[in-house]
Formats: structure tokens, C-alpha cells, sequence
């Protein structure tokens, strides 16, 4: 997986994490992440994060033909939300990433052949391709181990800032 991939945000979480470790503009500023338009109207608020760098997002709209295939799916996969369906439509017919904290919709797209990534994953290829410094990659994820909001686990972080650590060490 990489950076330039088509990545679509399917909720709030992966937001809030990236706006509490300071990365969220970086990540908005590529070129290729998009979210829904219905997370971006009806999830979206200042608590999420700052809504001037949010509302930089590129949206995709939801078809007519897709809405009927939520439904439709919805009905079928019962511990999906139908914003879970949306985005994995969405993601899936416009052969991109989802980014997504939900474990349930995660698993339900790689099992369907949707890739998905994660706020540490999303730290890790800032990181590898330039867009932050190895530096700025470990004070987000410091800034996240801080935050009481992230579902992140605490260890999942610590493992990232010394793989961080022993990269400054050997370059």
C-alpha cells in the first residue's frame, strides 16, 4: 500500500487521531484523500478537529445505483452502520484505500477485497515518503499516546516511536 492511493476516510476517529498528533493538514494537503460527503455533513463537527483543514477534504457523493445497493447490503450485514456500507462502497468502487478505525468495518472490507489503513499506517507513509520528518513522526505519535480519545492502543504506539527512534539512530 502506499501514499498515493486513492484514500477515502470513513469516520470521525481517524480525523480526531491525525488532528491531535498535529498531522491532519499534512495528510489533507496529498493530493488523493477524499471522504464521503455524508460523514463530511452529518459526522463532521469542531470536535472532531479543525474544521478549516477538514473542510480542505475532497468529498465523493454517493450514487443513486449505490444507494440502493446499501440497502441492500445493509439489510445483509447487520453490524455494519449503513455510513460503514457507504464508505465501503465508496472505497471499493473507486478502487481506494479506507481509512477507517472500526474493526468491524475493517474486517468486513479486507474479507471483500477492500484494502483499508489505519492512523499509525497513515504516520508510517507520511514518514516514508518525505511528507513529515522522522522527528515530527514521533511527536504525533507521542501527541496520540497523550490523548485520552484515541482507542489506539497504548503499546501499538510505543512500538511505532522506537521503530521511529531506531531509524533517527541509523540515518
Amino acid at each position: 500500500m502506499s501514499i498515493t492511493e486513492k484514500i477515502i476516510v470513513t469516520d470521525t476517529n481517524i480525523i480526531t487521531d491525525l488532528s491531535n498528533a498535529n498531522i491532519l493538514d499534512k495528510f489533507v494537503s496529498l493530493d488523493n484523500v477524499y471522504i464521503s460527503d455524508l460523514v463530511k455533513t452529518d459526522e463532521v463537527n469542531f470536535k472532531t478537529g479543525n474544521l478549516e483543514i477538514i473542510n480542505k477534504f475532497k468529498t465523493l457523493k454517493i450514487t443513486e445505483e449505490q444507494l440502493i445497493e446499501v440497502s441492500t447490503l445493509a439489510s445483509k450485514e447487520n453490524k455494519l452502520s449503513i455510513y460503514d456500507v457507504i464508505n465501503y462502497i465508496l472505497a471499493r468502487d473507486n478502487d481506494g484505500v479506507l481509512a477507517t478505525g472500526d474493526d468491524r468495518l475493517r474486517k468486513y472490507s479486507l474479507e471483500n477485497g477492500v484494502k483499508v489503513i489505519r492512523t499509525l499506517k497513515i504516520i508510517r507513509l507520511l514518514k516514508e515518503k518525505n511528507i513529515i520528518s522522522c522527528r515530527e513522526a514521533i511527536k504525533a505519535c507521542i501527541l496520540l499516546k497523550e490523548c485520552k480519545k484515541t482507542r489506539i492502543p497504548e503499546e501499538d504506539i510505543n512500538n511505532l516511536i522506537e521503530e521511529f527512534k531506531t531509524e533517527l539512530v541509523i540515518v
